[in-house]
């Protein structure tokens, strides 16, 4: 017995290791597969049936898609620790014209929240490169190729151990929002329930989870 879900990368690194590691003492018999992609693609692998739920960027809005979202993360102007920028606690929107940026690749849900936030203010990026491993990024911001806006789970150690800096863009906010997503009316067992279970605890969203009418999962 065994099931598949996917996960964008960032949520198999920072967020459901414990999880899954209690999740696979509890249940030994359970062969899990999680397929790690962008959000993009694992909300194709939900419409074609080929996983049970994901865990994805937000938001997404689709007519056969549910979604419930866990946690904010913030994505933060990072750059590296020798850039004239470390020193500032704050720059002007405007000010961000002139540098290398390294953003997401432009199909994904962070770039698109990174590139209308900008919008907003009337910059429109210098883009050097276009990645989707945000980790691949955080480690050429540190080696001062360029700056980006990435996910604070992912930089959050190198910001404490001094080889990034974050820096506010006066006036703007650049966050996600990360949740699970389903296929709308879909039907769990019990050992796909007991996984989504134990994460939407995990992060406090049980209740909104349960059927308020059923008192059972939906």
């Amino acid at each position: 017995e065994g099931f598949r879900f996917g996960a964008i990368d960032a949520a198999v690194i920072y967020m459901l290791p414990q999880i899954l590691k209690d999740y696979m003492g509890d249940f030994p018999q359970i062969e899990l597969f999680a397929q790690v992609a962008p959000s993009r693609y694992l909300v194709e692998d939900l419409l074609m049936n080929r996983s049970e739920f994901a865990i994805i960027s937000l938001p997404l809005a689709h007519p056969k898609i549910e979604t419930l979202s866990l946690v904010t993360d913030e994505m933060p102007l990072v750059v590296g620790a020798d850039h004239a920028l470390a020193q500032r606690a704050r720059v002007r929107p405007e000010e961000l014209a002139a540098e290398a940026m390294i953003l997401f690749h432009e199909d994904s849900v962070s770039r698109k929240i990174v590139d209308e936030r900008l919008a907003e203010t009337g910059v429109s990026p210098r883009v050097v490169m276009e990645m989707r491993s945000p980790e691949a990024m955080r480690k050429l911001v540190e080696a001062g190729v360029g700056v980006s806006f990435l996910p604070r789970m992912t930089v959050a150690e190198s910001l404490e151990l001094g080889l990034l800096s974050d820096v506010e863009v006066a006036g703007v906010r650049f966050s996600r929002e990360i949740g699970v997503a389903w296929r709308r009316g879909r039907y769990f067992g019990p050992a796909i329930r007991h996984l989504l279970d134990a994460i939407f605890r995990r992060y406090d969203r049980f209740d909104e989870w349960v059927d308020d009418r059923s008192g059972v999962p939906v």
